[in-house]
């Protein structure tokens, strides 16, 4: 199955069949290695029998033995994902290279895909999105209905505003009284480091974040030249709206300021023993999952 790209993912908008395929290319591309979900224990071996689901199959054990040993597992616990998604205005940033693809969009597509695994894992997944001006909220669930209804939520979700201020944030610990998984998406540009410490702050609750960041590539390069106005979409009384610029004085700078920020955003979730994963909105969806799964293996 080949990886859909940049301009295919732009241009579709249902999510419940793109996360499907998507899902189903990432299943194809680590069904051969070992895959256990959190509350999967080990509890024995026994002969491959017809029905079986490859996926279930040690080959490694094959590779030793020339025959087919299938893993049996013990359910200890239901896994429950909380789905945080930051949807303030940068990440209504749309892509340079296709530009009718932004950040956002790209995160309802990689959220919708991930609770297609986790729902045929049998695990149970909730959604949390936020910015100051509107909260949305899907209760935790399983099953195919849920799925659909969380894809069909992210459907309708705008970018804009900014991230919450500690009021706002104050009536959202709720939804974290109960032990969960929290993935939090953004791209983490924030002013006061507000989106890490609300991260930092589930982390001493016991709710632990995994963090995806979601760039665009121009962020990372700075490819322009000439005169450059930039936008700030989230500006404040204390920040500008706009700021004109000569591109290639600034190129230098920018890139160090950047590569500053980023390490800084690292080490702070390395303080929180996370490891804060960074993906262009340019590389196929299927791959930044693959990454996230193998990075964080007892999700899938």
């Amino acid at each position: 199955m080949s990886l859909l790209s940049p301009k295919t993912l732009a241009s579709c908008r249902d999510l419940v069949w793109l996360s499907r395929h998507i899902a189903e290319g990432v299943m194809l591309g680590v069904q051969h290695s070992q895959r256990r979900g959190t509350g999967l224990a080990f509890h024995q071996y026994r002969g491959y029998q017809a029905g079986d689901s490859i996926r279930h199959i040690d080959w490694k054990l094959f590779a030793r033995s020339d025959r087919y040993y299938v893993r049996e597992t013990e359910q200890e616990s239901r896994m429950h994902v909380c789905f945080v998604l930051d949807t303030s205005a940068s990440l209504g940033q749309a892509s340079f290279v296709e530009s009718s693809l932004n950040k956002l969009h790209y995160a309802k597509c990689w959220i919708a895909s991930l609770c297609w695994l986790l729902n045929a894992q049998g695990d149970s997944f909730s959604l949390l999105a936020i910015n100051s001006q509107q909260t949305v909220h899907v209760p935790e669930g399983q099953g195919e209905s849920h799925q659909r209804q969380i894809a069909l939520q992210l459907q309708q979700l705008n970018a804009c505003n900014h991230w919450p201020d500690q009021s706002q944030l104050a009536p959202l610990w709720q939804y974290f009284e109960r032990p969960c998984q929290v993935i939090l998406l953004s791209d983490f540009f924030e002013q006061e480091n507000e989106i890490s410490n609300f991260a930092a702050h589930l982390h001493a609750a016991g709710r632990p974040c995994l963090p995806l960041q979601l760039l665009i590539e121009a962020e990372q390069t700075f490819p322009f030249g000439g005169e450059l106005k930039l936008l700030n979409p989230e500006a404040n009384p204390n920040t500008p709206a706009a700021l004109e610029v000569d591109a290639e004085r600034q190129r230098q700078s920018y890139l160090d300021a950047f590569a500053r920020a980023q390490s800084a955003l690292k080490a702070r979730f390395a303080a929180q023993e996370c490891i804060l994963q960074s993906d262009l909105i340019e590389q196929p969806v299927e791959k930044s999952l693959r990454q996230f799964i193998q990075r964080h293996g007892r999700l899938c």
